[in-house]
């Protein structure tokens, strides 16, 4: 019996290691992952609620270990908690610079920006059809008077002006992005599969097109729920 007794305490020490060795594998997940998982209000709500709540819970633990204890291990908490968030930040500005330019970039080829907008839609979308969008859009802004120097056309890249201009093929509003993919498909076609690619790239998709509708809908539910009359 004492040798039975002695093997099950054994394997309840090891099925102990185990879950404690799972609950660390978890803890370090959350800390790696918790800056990016605030997609949702409900989400940002609730864990609002269970920091308020792990807080109580740890601070009520450390007064049973006596005043001494207490302060000591809500320091090494604090600073533990300071230390992380230092370091989130400093990665968030470096990812926010990146991305920064990343916008610049694209501010300055409003036709790929533009095909990368139509592909969240349509991600099937074939060249053709991108192509039709592009001088669509043109042409709404052709018939519309709208000035050359407005950032909402979607323009030829400037060395392919050149080219129309020495082949001597005239630049028809609302038709000349379909005429430079029959004129110079080997220029056209690698600049639509970047537009493709950068399109399901997670970092391009992030700045601008996931993330602004993730602070629009948090605005929109937060002043939703501010402008709601309180429960009687």
């Amino acid at each position: 019996m004492l040798v039975a007794r002695c093997k099950c305490r054994e394997g309840e020490s090891s099925m102990d290691e185990e879950n404690k060795e799972r609950i660390r594998q978890k803890v370090r997940e959350e800390f790696r992952l918790g800056r990016t998982r605030l997609f949702r209000v409900e989400a940002e709500e609730k864990a609002r609620t269970e920091t308020a709540e792990d807080r109580s819970r740890l601070f009520a633990a450390f007064k049973q270990l006596g005043p001494e204890r207490e302060l000591e291990l809500t320091q090494s908490l604090g600073r533990l908690v300071m230390n992380f968030s230092k370091m989130a930040s400093y990665r968030g500005v470096l990812e926010g610079y990146n991305l920064f330019r990343t916008g610049l970039e694209l501010g300055e080829d409003r036709a790929r920006f533009y095909l990368m907008e139509r592909l969240q839609d349509h991600p099937d979308a074939d060249n053709g059809e991108l192509i039709r969008y592009l001088d669509e859009k043109n042409g709404r802004l052709a018939e519309l008077k709208t000035s050359k120097d407005s950032p909402l056309w979607a323009p030829l890249r400037p060395s392919w002006e050149e080219l129309f201009r020495q082949k001597n093929i005239p630049l028809q509003e609302g038709e000349y992005w379909d005429t430079a993919f029959k004129e110079f498909p080997k220029l056209v076609m690698p600049y639509l599969s970047r537009a493709k690619d950068m399109a399901q790239e997670a970092r391009f998709k992030n700045v601008l097109f996931t993330w602004p509708r993730i602070i629009r809908e948090h605005k929109s539910r937060r002043k939703k729920k501010n402008d709601s009359p309180p429960e009687a």
